[in-house]
């Protein structure tokens, strides 16, 4: 079963040999670890899956908004019914929610997303989009011009500005020059294979070694029979959580040692934190957002100052590269933005305070604010008036004042 099951328009489909298709990971990447890697095994990690699941659920979760671009202001508009955040369905078969997840994890895991426009309004604008899975398209050129094709069949092209008839919506993760985007899974194979290679070792070591805390050291040697009965009542005692810090108490003659861990063990250790943090830097998610709390202290101890960093490390970049794309979709002079005003609260505040000091110290209007904060005017004398404050007034005003 494929890691990313997405759903497919009715269009006849057919079972195909992925490594037909130059997308890069087609074949596993076999790094020096041993181990192959490809967004299927790398997901494996449970790194990978954090940081992965993390951009996408973040992103998946905001709600989008279109606006109108007009000679002074922005106003909001009514969106296209696939962006509606209330009723809106991009297609038949997916909410808004699942359509930017399965978006954002394409990017993060393939480099690529694809959304195919099935049906148009009668403006001729997209009214209905799917995603497509990366392995099911495979980007050839004719003459110069991308030619997509989508299992081995159906041949379409580019949407773009200048090709509006076009219907493949393609969006690229990094930019390298080529058709295809890259991802950090095949910018990073060697250090996923490390991690994937370090998770098979430690499953291993402990399914069939065993790791001791400390042994007990007898000065008499005991039969079989009375090491039996030794060992169960001291774990009948000792073992569990529940019994975990209970005063131990060993028979006479006996001492307890404790084990501390081996170099080699320490070494291992290491290894797994720094391959943890690679990866992190892989998708540039700051290690504290999964589950790393000694990283939080390096980029800010409050929770707004950790959000603004995620949002400005991590977010923007597909948030941008979503937002240029939808904006294609829409009528002209007209525009979508991803809100992420409920991740920057905080920084509302902020921002709301610094425009309350520039009204009040009269250099920002109503308006100038409200475009700002992508709002229509107010008609009035007050939307394009400035505060004065009457102890600021200049000399020369007061003098005409006193004549």
């Amino acid at each position: 079963m494929r890691l990313l099951e997405f759903f497919k328009p009715n269009i006849e489909t057919r079972d195909i040999d992925a490594s037909m298709f130059n997308l890069g990971l087609d074949d596993k990447t076999k790094t020096s670890s041993g181990k192959a890697v490809d967004p299927s095994s790398a997901i494996q990690s449970s790194t990978v899956y954090s940081c992965v699941s993390l951009i996408s659920d973040s992103i998946a979760t905001m709600p989008v908004k279109t606006y109108r671009k007009t000679q002074e202001y922005r106003e909001p508009t009514t969106p296209p019914i696939f962006l509606d955040n209330v009723n809106g369905m991009p297609n038949a078969e997916t909410d808004l929610f699942t359509w930017l997840h399965r978006t954002i994890n394409s990017l993060c895991l393939y480099g690529n997303s694809y959304w195919l426009i099935t049906s148009r309004d009668r403006n001729g604008f997209p009214s209905s989009l799917y995603n497509l899975h990366p392995d099911d398209v495979q980007i050839n050129r004719k003459n110069g011009k991308a030619i997509y094709t989508y299992n081995g069949k159906e041949k379409f092209t580019r949407y773009t500005v200048l090709n509006p008839s076009g219907e493949i919506v393609h969006i690229k993760n990094f930019e390298q020059g080529s058709d295809y985007g890259l991802s950090p899974i095949e910018a990073g194979s060697e250090a996923i294979g490390s991690a994937l290679a370090q998770d098979e070792f430690a499953g291993t070591f402990f399914k069939n070694g065993a790791v001791l805390s400390g042994v007990i050291e007898m000065n008499s040697t005991p039969t079989e029979e009375q090491l039996r009965i030794f060992k169960q009542s001291f774990n009948r005692k000792h073992q569990g959580s529940n019994k975990a810090h209970n005063i131990g108490i060993l028979t006479e003659g006996s001492t307890w040692k404790p084990l501390a861990l081996d170099h080699e063990q320490m070494q291992f250790l290491q290894s797994r934190k720094y391959t943890k943090s690679e990866i992190c830097g892989l998708f540039r998610v700051p290690a504290y957002m999964i589950g790393d709390l000694s990283e939080t202290t390096k980029l800010g101890s409050s929770i707004e100052e950790q959000n603004r960093v995620f949002y400005e490390l991590t977010l923007l970049p597909y948030i941008n590269r979503v937002e240029t794309a939808l904006t294609m979709l829409l009528p002209r002079n007209q525009f979508a933005r991803i809100d992420v005003s409920g991740l920057l609260r905080a920084n509302i505040k902020a921002r709301y305070e610094a425009y309350n000091l520039g009204r009040n110290a009269g250099f920002l209007s109503v308006n100038e604010i409200r475009a700002k904060e992508d709002l229509s005017p107010v008609d009035s004398d007050i939307g394009d008036s400035y505060l004065q404050n009457l102890n600021q007034i200049a000399v020369e005003d007061t003098e005409d004042q006193s004549e």
